[in-house]
């Protein structure tokens, strides 16, 4: 809660300056008449802009009219007040204000500097232990936050690194597949050279033959041919056929000759086997 040391800091102030009731900017606050209040902090302000009084009275009210930050700068300039126990509760008020906007890190310096100038003040101790509270369940929303920031973002990192493993996997696959295709299509082509190249030596293999083949009959008739020919008789010449003439006739004549010598040889024996003389007949 905001402190409010009106009966202190504006009983003096106002014995001083205001001819109505001390009491009147009060009880505006109290009866929740905050506009006017300002109004008569306003009218103490303008003649003395120096009394802190002043300034801690219409932060106050500016706080109840829910204007913060207009607050903050009055509370701001009521601290050079004289007395500690002023300064404290300017602090106090300053760091309320911080505490309930959620910054109790900032709330902290006030309250400490609250109890350094009013050690007594237990409501400062009570908020400055409600403050450290606070900024530890921050900073713990804050690791825990952080950590399931962190989780979301390593899921979503994994979902990305999934999603390019993926994206690359089915690249590679493309790829695997096309450079299959483009190994089965060579494959293919070099089978289908092998099989042409296997065909034309099968090919020329056969001409080969064939020729060979050929050959060999051609040779063999020739053979054949070669054979009939020293088997037909061969035409003589005139020469050849005097030739043989010649031998046929000294071949009967030697047949005659011999012929001859037989016969004398047979009259020889007759002769000898008869046992007379016989004179020779040539």
């Amino acid at each position: 809660m905001i402190k409010m040391l009106f009966r202190i800091s504006l009983s003096i102030l106002m014995l001083s300056v205001f001819a109505f009731s001390k009491d009147k900017p009060v009880k505006m606050i109290e009866k929740g008449d905050y506009q006017e209040a300002i109004k008569e902090y306003d009218r103490v302000i303008n003649e003395h802009p120096e009394w802190s009084q002043a300034h801690f009275g219409k932060g106050v009210a500016l706080y109840k009219s829910n204007n913060i930050e207009e607050a903050m700068k009055e509370f701001e300039k009521s601290i050079a007040a004289k007395t500690d126990i002023e300064k404290s509760a300017a602090y106090y008020n300053l760091g309320n204000i911080l505490l309930q906007s959620q910054k109790p890190d900032e709330a902290l310096k006030f309250f400490r500097k609250a109890l350094e100038l009013n050690p007594q003040d237990y409501e400062a101790k009570h908020n400055y232990e409600l403050a450290k509270r606070m900024l530890q369940q921050q900073q713990q929303q804050q690791q825990n936050q952080q950590n399931q920031n962190n989780q979301d973002q390593n899921k979503d990192q994994k979902k990305d690194q999934q999603k390019q493993d993926q994206q690359n996997q089915d690249k590679q696959d493309k790829q695997d597949k096309k450079d299959q295709n483009t190994q089965d299509q060579q494959d293919q082509q070099n089978k289908d050279q092998q099989q042409d190249q296997k065909d034309k030596q099968d090919q020329e293999k056969k001409e080969d033959e064939k020729k060979e083949q050929q050959q060999q009959d051609q040779q063999k008739q020739e053979e054949q041919k070669k054979d009939q020919q020293q088997q037909q008789p061969q035409p003589q010449s005139e020469e050849q056929k005097k030739q043989e003439m010649k031998k046929q006739e000294a071949a009967q004549l030697l047949n005659s000759l011999k012929q001859n010598q037989k016969d004398m040889m047979k009259k020889r024996v007759k002769v000898k086997t008869s046992g007379s003389k016989k004179e020779k007949d040539w």
